[in-house]
């Protein structure tokens, strides 16, 4: 009987204490993780390839190379010479074509006629070694007995120094030796093989 009460009596001491240091321990946090990047910090990996989307495109429809577009979360800032203020809001429009662009800064300006002389210069320059460009890389490829024969189209770009192939070919081996002879005519610039192959031509 004794020994009952002494068990009992233990059972209910060790309560009160359990109960007693629960109370008194201090509560466990989790160690706070990093805060998240602010978000001027983060940057959205397609801007850089909009702006040179729009710098294309200003430079195939208003002939001007010395413009720059720089992209922030879609809004895009134009800045440069061009030769008149028509030329001002075209650029505009013209920026707000490119998907993915849904506002602009237009800080452009109208050049100095001098500098409109030189620019024009510069740009007859440019389309006359783009020419040479097409006429060198063409006669390369009509020149190789299997691939004179196919329909492979030579387009240059001379803002971004890319001849790009388009057309079909019959294999994967007359892909590849185009892309080569491409390279061999135009090796100061880059090509872009978008040839497609077919097996029947």
């Amino acid at each position: 009987m004794r020994r009952q009460q002494d068990l009992q009596l233990f059972l209910l001491v060790s309560c009160v204490v359990a109960a007693f240091a629960s109370a008194q321990a201090p509560e466990l946090t989790p160690p706070a993780s990093d805060p998240p990047a602010p978000a001027s910090e983060r940057v959205n990996a397609s801007d850089a390839q909009l702006g040179l989307e729009v710098q294309v495109l200003l430079f195939q429809e208003l002939g001007v190379s010395n413009l720059s577009a720089i992209v922030r979360y879609g809004v895009v800032t134009l800045d440069g010479m061009v030769r008149s203020e028509d030329d001002i809001k075209r650029a505009e429009t013209l920026a707000l074509q490119v998907r993915g662009v849904h506002g602009v800064v237009n800080e452009l300006s109208v050049a100095h006629p001098l500098a409109v002389a030189v620019a024009d210069e510069a740009a007859a320059v440019r389309e006359r070694e783009g020419a040479e460009i097409e006429t060198s890389v063409t006669a390369r490829l009509n020149s190789d007995a299997v691939l004179g024969s196919r329909p492979i189209r030579v387009v240059v770009d001379e803002l971004t120094n890319t001849v790009t192939l388009t057309g079909n070919v019959a294999t994967d081996e007359e892909k590849r030796r185009a892309g080569l002879l491409a390279v061999e005519a135009y090796p100061a610039g880059q090509v872009r093989n978008q040839l497609e192959v077919r097996q029947r031509l």
